[in-house]
């Protein structure tokens, strides 16, 4: 039987320096990180170090040992002499972990499925905001060092979500549904919406809506807020007020996205990287060129317009989420 820790480690050692995975391996990994983000960041830190990069192997087996050995990554203590063999198999991937500045991005999606239940686990470790789409094809832009854990019990349930962090949501309605989002000290509710939750706050973490009606609730209040409201919570108070500026708030900036006598793959390419729109094409599309400018915040928008300027037809692969022009 597998030790636990000591296969873990092996795990985090392939990962970091880049070694290729089984499926198997990458699910497991990715659980991880997702379940020990605490002990994840530490690692990250350890690969990034600012310390001079020596490219001397004792000294980074050395130095990746001691966090070891301190409990960061296993608590056990590696006995020397019956580990030789291990170490010498381990130590150039730990090497190269402490001596390389390794940019991570995790974007963690995990499935469990018993019949109609569903529990994803997503994770935005980069600096940029990543655009997720869930099964109900509602749309969750995850700010950095931010993640959620999103769990359904079946279409006569609803949807539930714990958010770490800050996201934006755009909210699908599902056939009376309602969507929960829980997060620091707060929970809001909605049927079909899109709304901002800032969680990084602990103490006042804050709600701002942008279309539709919101409940948000804490231990000892409750409130109802509009589009372009926003609600802070404050010892326990929810307290209300109009959003002064929501164009800055919901960052709308990025909401158009304007093209130029551009291939049709290259705006394909585009879209998919801020929505998370999957868009499939004939070939003999391939020598379209797009100039136009394309609102985002709508995927069955965004596919008609593409149809428009084509002079061709789409099709439905999955609603919201993945389509063909043809």
């Amino acid at each position: 039987m597998k030790n636990p820790e000591d296969y873990i480690n092996k795990l985090l050692a392939k990962y970091i320096t880049g070694e290729e995975l089984s499926e198997e391996e990458k699910k497991t990994v990715q659980y991880w990180i997702v379940t020990h983000s605490d002990e994840f960041s530490k690692l990250t830190k350890l690969t990034s170090s600012s310390e001079e990069i020596r490219f001397d192997t004792k000294y980074a087996w050395n130095k990746v040992e001691k966090h070891i050995n301190n409990g960061f990554i296993s608590e056990k203590k590696i006995n020397h002499t019956s580990t030789k063999k291990k170490r010498l198999s381990l130590m150039p991937l730990f090497y190269a972990a402490a001596s390389i500045f390794i940019i991570i991005f995790i974007s963690v999606y995990i499935t469990y499925s018993n019949r109609n239940k569903e529990e994803l686990l997503y994770a935005n470790n980069t600096t940029s905001i990543q655009t997720i789409s869930l099964p109900d094809n509602s749309l969750i832009k995850l700010y950095p060092n931010t993640n959620i854990h999103y769990k359904s019990n079946g279409k006569q349930y609803d949807r539930e979500v714990i958010l770490k962090g800050k996201a934006f949501f755009d909210v699908r309605k599902n056939n009376g549904r309602k969507f929960k989002v829980i997060s620091e000290n707060i929970v809001t509710q909605v049927l079909g919406t899109s709304f901002l939750i800032d969680a990084t706050n602990i103490e006042t973490p804050s709600v701002y809506v942008k279309t539709g009606i919101v409940s948000v609730e804490s231990s000892k209040d409750k409130v109802i807020i509009k589009a372009n409201q926003k609600a802070v919570l404050n010892e326990n108070i929810i307290k209300t007020d109009s959003i002064e500026n929501p164009s800055e708030v919901f960052e709308d900036k990025t909401s158009f996205i304007s093209f130029n006598n551009e291939k049709i793959e290259f705006v394909i390419n585009e879209i998919k990287q801020k929505t998370g729109l999957e868009i499939d094409i004939d070939k003999k599309l391939t020598n379209n060129r797009i100039t136009s400018k394309i609102k985002l915040s709508d995927s069955e928008n965004i596919i008609k317009e593409l149809a428009f300027l084509c002079n061709c037809k789409y099709e439905t692969i999955i609603e919201g989420k993945h389509y063909r022009l043809y």
